[in-house]
C-alpha cells in the first residue's frame, strides 16, 4: 500500500481562535462591570459629590457679589493660576466653583480611568488572566475594547453628573440657561477620555502594570505641568496640553464647545494606537522590552529597610515634591486668604478655621500639611500587605530574618519619613510666610506646628499595621476607607454637622492647634501610645499567623 502525501493549501488555524477580533465583547463588558462595579460607583460618587459640596459650601461663604469679587481678586495670583487655573468668570458663583474644583475633578478622573484601564489590561496579562480568557472563543481586542467602553461610560456618567449638579445648584449666571453647566460636564468628560487613551497606550508599551501606571500618571502629570507653565506665561503652552484644552472650554464664560472635539479626537487616536499595538505584539510582551537588572545588587537591598526604600523610591520622591509645593503655595497666599475670610460670612469660615485671625489660618494650613503627610504614611504602611500579597515577602523570610524584624524595619519608612515631611512642609510654610512678614520666628513655630501632627499620623499607621496583622485580606481597602473617612470628617465634619463626640475622637482633632492655641503635650503622648499599641498588636499577630499571599 502506497501512502500519498499532499501539501496543505492553507496555514493551519489554531483551534478556538475566532476570526472576529471583537468576538465575545458582550461577555467581556459584563465581566469588566462585575469586577469593577465598586470602583466605578466610588469614582462617580466621590467626583460628583465633590462638586456638589463645593457648590453648596461656596453658596454659603460667598452670598454677595462683593464677596465673589474678593474671591476673584484672591484667585488672580500666579500660585492659583499655576495650580488650578483661573476661570474668566471667577467673579461668578459658577466660576468660583470651577476655580476651586475643576482641576482636581478632571485630573482625578483622568488618572483614575487610566489606572482602571491598566488594571483590566496590562495587570490581567501580567497575572495570566487574559491568557486564560483567550483560550476560549474570544477576539484579540474584545477584552481591551470592553474595558475602554466601560471606562468611557464612566467618564460620560461623571460628566453628566457634574452638569446636573451644576445646573440644579444654580451655578449658571442669571439669564444664561444651563449652557455653562453643560460645558463644565463636557470638559470633565473630555479630559477623562484622554486619560483613558493614555492608559490604554501605556498598557501596550510597558510589560508590567506598575510600569504602565507610572507611565500613564507621568504623562498626565506632564500635561498638567505643561498647562501650568502656559498659564504662568502668555498662554501658548496651555494649548499644547489636553488639560489646557479642557480648561479653555471656559464654562460660565465663553462656553466654548469646539475644544471638546480636540479631546475626543486625541482620545480616539490614542485608542487606535493601542489597538494597533495589541494586534501586533505577543501576549504578555510590551512595545518596550523589560530592562535587564544589574548583575549585582547593593548589599543594602538584602535588608528589609534598604529594599523597602528602593521599592518606595517613587512615592517618597513624589510626596516630598507635593509637600514642598504645598508649603510654597500656602505660605504665599496667607495674607490674601486672611483678608478674604475676614470679609466673608463668619459662620462657615470660623467652622473651617476653628478660630479667627492669621494664627488660626496658619494652624489650619499646618493641619493640611499633616493630612497630606498622612496619605504618604498610609501608602507606605499598606505596602506591608501589598508585599505579602504579591509574594515578595516569602524569599526574604526564607532565611534567618524574623518577621518582627522585617516588619519593624519596613515601618521605619513611614515613621521617619512622616516626621521628615512634616518638618519640611512646616519649615517651608514658615520660611515663605516669614519672608513676607519679616518674622524670622515663623520658621520654628510652623515647623513645630506641623510636627505636632506626627502622633496623629502614626495612629493611621498603627491602624494599617493592626489590620495587616489581624485582617490581612481586607487590610488595604479598610485602611484606605478609614483614611478617607478621617479626611472627610476632619475637613468637613463641622460644616456638615457631624456629632461633636465623633469630631472630638478624631486623631487630628486631639492635636493642639498651634499657633492659635498653646502647645499641649498630654494629647500627643496619648496618641503616640495608641499608635504604638496598634502597631505592636499588628506586628505580633503577623509574627504568629500564616503568610497569606494573593
Amino acid at each position: 500500500m502506497t501512502a500519498t502525501l499532499t501539501a496543505p493549501t492553507a496555514a493551519p488555524v489554531r483551534a478556538g481562535a475566532p476570526a472576529d477580533a471583537l468576538a465575545g465583547i458582550g461577555t467581556m463588558v459584563r465581566l469588566v462591570v462585575r469586577r469593577n462595579r465598586v470602583r466605578l460607583g466610588v469614582w462617580v460618587v466621590v467626583l460628583v459629590g465633590m462638586l456638589a459640596y463645593v457648590a453648596s459650601y461656596y453658596q454659603e461663604i460667598f452670598p454677595t457679589q462683593a464677596s465673589l469679587d474678593d474671591f476673584a481678586a484672591l484667585s488672580d495670583t500666579p500660585g492659583i493660576r499655576a495650580l488650578t487655573g483661573l476661570s474668566p468668570a471667577a467673579d461668578t458663583l459658577g466660576g468660583a466653583v470651577w476655580t476651586k474644583s475643576w482641576m482636581t475633578i478632571a485630573l482625578s478622573l483622568a488618572i483614575g480611568v487610566a489606572f482602571l484601564v491598566v488594571r483590566n489590561g496590562r495587570a490581567d496579562e501580567e497575572a495570566g488572566r487574559t491568557e486564560l480568557l483567550r483560550s476560549r472563543m474570544l477576539g484579540v481586542h474584545a477584552y481591551g475594547v470592553a474595558s475602554w467602553l466601560v471606562n468611557g461610560a464612566l467618564c460620560v456618567v461623571v460628566g453628566l453628573g457634574v452638569a446636573f449638579v451644576s445646573a440644579s445648584g444654580g451655578l449658571d449666571p442669571d439669564g444664561a440657561g444651563v449652557a455653562g453647566s453643560l460645558v463644565l460636564g463636557a470638559s470633565v468628560t473630555g479630559v477623562g477620555l484622554v486619560g483613558l487613551g493614555i492608559g490604554a497606550v501605556a498598557g501596550q508599551v510597558t510589560t508590567t502594570s506598575r510600569g504602565a501606571n507610572a507611565l500613564a500618571s507621568g504623562v498626565i502629570v506632564g500635561c498638567y505641568v505643561l498647562r501650568m507653565i502656559g498659564d504662568l506665561g502668555d498662554g501658548t503652552l496651555t494649548w499644547a496640553s489636553p488639560i489646557g484644552w479642557g480648561q479653555e472650554m471656559q464654562p460660565f464664560g465663553a462656553n466654548r464647545v469646539w475644544p471638546l472635539a480636540l479631546l475626543v479626537l486625541l482620545a480616539a487616536g490614542l485608542l487606535g494606537v493601542a489597538a494597533a499595538l495589541e494586534a501586533r505584539r505577543d501576549l504578555g510582551a510590551g512595545l518596550v522590552p523589560e530592562r535587564a537588572g544589574r548583575p549585582g545588587a547593593p548589599e543594602r537591598y538584602t535588608a528589609p529597610l534598604g529594599l523597602g526604600l528602593r521599592l518606595q523610591r517613587g512615592p517618597v520622591i513624589g510626596w516630598s515634591v507635593t509637600v514642598v509645593l504645598c508649603g510654597l503655595l500656602f505660605g504665599s497666599i496667607i495674607e490674601a486668604m486672611n483678608e478674604l475670610i475676614a470679609d466673608a460670612e463668619a459662620g462657615p469660615a470660623q467652622d473651617f478655621l476653628r478660630g479667627s485671625g492669621v494664627d488660626a489660618l496658619l494652624a489650619m494650613l499646618a493641619s493640611m500639611i499633616g493630612l497630606v503627610t498622612a496619605v504618604f504614611a498610609t501608602q507606605s504602611a499598606v505596602s506591608l500587605r501589598a508585599d505579602e500579597a504579591s509574594g515578595i515577602i516569602e524569599p526574604q523570610l526564607a532565611g534567618a530574618l524574623s518577621r518582627r524584624r522585617w516588619a519593624w524595619q519596613r515601618l521605619a519608612i513611614p515613621i521617619v519619613g512622616s516626621a521628615a515631611l512634616l518638618a519640611l512642609g512646616g519649615t517651608i510654610l514658615g520660611a515663605v510666610h516669614g519672608s513676607l512678614t519679616d518674622d524670622a520666628s515663623a520658621v520654628g513655630t510652623l515647623a513645630g506646628a506641623a510636627l505636632a501632627y506626627w502622633p496623629a499620623v502614626m495612629v493611621l499607621v498603627g491602624v494599617a499595621v493592626a489590620l495587616f496583622g489581624w485582617l490581612p485580606r481586607l487590610a488595604i481597602p479598610l485602611t484606605w476607607g478609614f483614611m478617607a473617612a478621617m479626611w472627610f470628617a476632619t475637613m468637613l465634619g463641622e460644616v456638615f454637622g457631624l456629632p461633636q463626640w465623633l469630631l472630638d475622637g478624631l486623631p487630628f482633632s486631639a492635636v493642639p492647634y498651634v499657633p492659635a492655641e498653646p502647645m499641649a503635650w498630654t494629647p500627643l503622648l496619648l496618641l503616640t501610645l495608641v499608635a504604638a499599641g496598634l502597631a505592636w498588636s499588628g506586628v505580633e499577630r503577623f509574627a504568629r499567623r500564616d503568610v497569606q499571599p494573593g
